[in-house]
């Protein structure tokens, strides 16, 4: 599962908590559309959300916020383990020469210390390694049947740690074993005490033919299996499914399973239709889990001490379960703008009327943040694409660091570096991109066949990570084009470059008459995307649509990174689940809001344009992308909770 284009996520990823607000009243009247800089994102939200066309027309207020969180992004690293059972190393045992269970069962708990497990399916757990693990875990790992269970204990158990999941419901199904004798497997719902994410975990050990033929024992657990995954995701739909165990089979139990129960596996594999097509590797240890939970970093740990614990090897693998996504939004387009600045758009009032119309329908705010180290369209653009931040030693993109543009990204990040368009195309979702910039070749060639990463997950959907790729010769080309491209084939991410004011602004300078008048055009563009998402049946009513500066103005000489009019840039967002005339602030109470400084990356932060990456992957119920450094764990808000399932 290793994949250039998803690098491994760190074992432990610590998730901020952020505070539950209550509710935000934010409502005023708007003074005077081209008066100072309102004060705070509360008078923002008003001012952005109230327009007058004419001396009667009434004033739109903004209704009051209530800034409630929804489920962040859960990182975990889950295992299974035959752990040898004690009365195979016994006297008598089968085993001889080997070291009791009690002894082993200490080595099983350096390597889920070393390894830095969080949740492991056991087989063969039997009650003198059970209470041997649980006198040297104490109260730091809980595990379920284990031996202080009413029901008895099971040789079959799943244990977690206590600092980061906690119990909420347990069961044990009777699955088949030799013979066709029932025996008892645990299921267990874990609540993660920082996101608080629940998941269901599984456990089972299938037959081998050690005793004769099991396969129609095994297949009858397989069954059982998809029954018991495909009830709980219709009795907790916000909860994913995961089951550890030794199958005892290579191949079959993954098209037996896969299909019928929405899973895949750590390890890999995939369905195409009719086709099913199981991992290669031949482990009979598996770790799968429905399609809501995604693995990287599969390992099979196999080395001297582990073939002194067991007979099998120690699996593990990276997984994280993605925010809780909108319901009812499949499409995403983002209209990025360089040279768009706060200041001509606040100025302009009225004129703006598509840009107006995002403001009172949706969530916006003009004082968004570009990146601290370069304020470049380039360096805007590409921590939009992969929620990095600039500087390379510090986990950056690179690009904007140096004068020059590097040939690919991953030139410039000294490694590869992934973006919402692995993710999405990675996915099989269609993607697009056009620009009117010819810089953006950068981005081309960046996620192109050749430079592209490979798909790490199910279906390979090649190295290539755009479905539709354009450098169009103006905005009005650009735009003309992807909505022809729409009109037949939608894509689920598309992202739009505008160029046209930046232009304007280089050429006439960022206050004139022509940086202005190609503002007001830059309006009529987004509203010609609009419409053309309104006329494509699949796109309409099920699209969220965010136009934001990439960057703002740019000095004609010298660095522009410590200037606010470079730096400070406008964003609006709307679509299903958007609240109207909503303040982003006001819906992120944890973010900063920033006034006229650019922040530091210590601290609280504010708003900025790399936080749109996540938002993309969150909303199209995609983990963060791998290596992000900005809202990594898909806090970003934009959408009104309470359509969100896990508020």
């Amino acid at each position: 599962m290793s994949a250039n284009s998803a690098p491994t996520w760190s074992s432990r990823v610590i998730i901020r908590v952020g505070a539950i607000s209550a509710a935000l009243a934010v409502a005023a009247t708007l003074a005077s559309t081209s008066g100072p800089s309102p004060v705070g994102p509360a008078t923002e939200a008003a001012t952005a959300a109230t327009t007058t066309t004419t001396s009667e027309s009434p004033t739109v207020k903004t209704a009051a916020t209530t800034a409630l969180q929804t489920t962040p992004a859960t990182f975990f690293r889950p295992a299974t383990f035959n752990v040898l059972g004690a009365d195979h190393t016994a006297p008598g045992g089968n085993r001889k020469g080997w070291d009791s269970g009690v002894v082993r069962i200490e080595r099983v708990v350096q390597l889920i210390t070393q390894n830095s497990l969080d949740v492991v399916g056991f087989q063969e757990f039997q009650p003198p390694q059970a209470v041997r693990f649980q006198e040297l875990t104490g109260t730091s790992w809980q595990t379920y049947p284990g031996v202080n269970n009413p029901a008895g204990p099971s040789v079959n158990s799943i244990g977690w740690r206590t600092d980061v999941w906690t119990l909420l419901e347990a069961r044990t199904l009777p699955i088949p074993y030799f013979d066709g004798a029932p025996s008892r497997m645990p299921a267990v719902l874990l609540q993660n005490v920082q996101t608080g994410r629940r998941v269901w975990f599984f456990n089972t050990h299938n037959p081998a033919d050690v005793r004769g033929p099991a396969q129609q024992w095994r297949d009858a657990g397989f069954a059982m299996e998809v029954a018991l995954a495909n009830e709980l995701r219709a009795a907790y739909p916000d909860a994913p499914f995961i089951s550890f165990g030794d199958k005892n089979d290579r191949d079959r139990y993954y098209c037996s399973v896969a299909p019928g129960s929405g899973m895949w596996s750590a390890s890999g594999g995939y369905l195409d239709g009719a086709t099913c097509s199981p991992p290669s590797g031949g482990a009979i240890d598996w770790i799968m889990g429905t399609n809501n939970v995604f693995f990287n970093g599969y390992t099979r740990l196999w080395n001297d001490f582990v073939s002194q614990t067991s007979d099998h090897p120690l699996y593990y693998a990276n997984a994280v379960v993605p925010a809780s996504r909108p319901v009812g939004v499949d499409h995403i387009v983002v209209v990025a703008v360089p040279g768009l600045t706060s200041t001509v758009v606040r100025k302009m009032g009225t004129e703006l009327s598509e840009l107006d119309r995002m403001a009172l329908g949706g969530a916006s705010t003009r004082n968004a943040r570009t990146a601290t180290e370069s304020t470049s369209p380039d360096a805007g653009l590409v921590s939009i694409l992969t929620g990095r931040r600039v500087f390379p030693k510090a986990g950056g993109h690179g690009v904007g660091s140096k004068p020059t543009l590097p040939s690919t990204v991953h030139e410039s990040a000294g490694q590869y570096v992934s973006g919402i368009f692995d993710l999405a195309h990675n996915t099989s979702r269609r993607t697009s991109f056009v620009s009117s910039r010819p810089q953006t070749k950068l981005v081309r060639e960046s996620w192109n066949k050749r430079s592209g990463g490979t798909d790490p997950y199910g279906k390979d959907d090649g190295t290539a990570k755009f479905d539709q790729v354009k450098m169009a010769r103006d905005d009005a080309a650009a735009v003309a084009w992807w909505r022809d491209k729409m009109a037949t084939s939608p894509a689920a991410l598309s992202v739009i470059e505008l160029s046209g004011a930046a232009q304007a602004g280089a050429a006439e300078g960022w206050t004139g008459d022509a940086y202005q008048k190609a503002v007001r055009k830059l309006s009529r563009r987004v509203a010609s995307i609009r419409r053309g998402i309104d006329r494509q049946a699949e796109m309409k009513g099920t699209t969220l649509l965010v136009v934001t500066g990439t960057s703002g103005a740019q000095r004609t000489t010298g660095s522009s990174r410590t200037w606010v009019e470079s730096y400070r840039v406008p964003m609006w967002v709307t679509g299903p689940g958007v609240p109207a005339g909503a303040d982003l602030y006001s819906l992120n109470p944890s973010l900063l809001y920033p006034g006229k400084d650019q922040v530091s990356y210590s601290g609280t932060q504010p708003l900025r344009v790399g936080d749109l990456a996540n938002l993309v992957t969150r909303t199209l119920g995609l983990p963060p992308v791998p290596g992000a450094t900005q809202d990594v764990d898909q806090r970003f808000q934009v959408f009104d909770p309470l359509t969100v399932p896990g508020a």
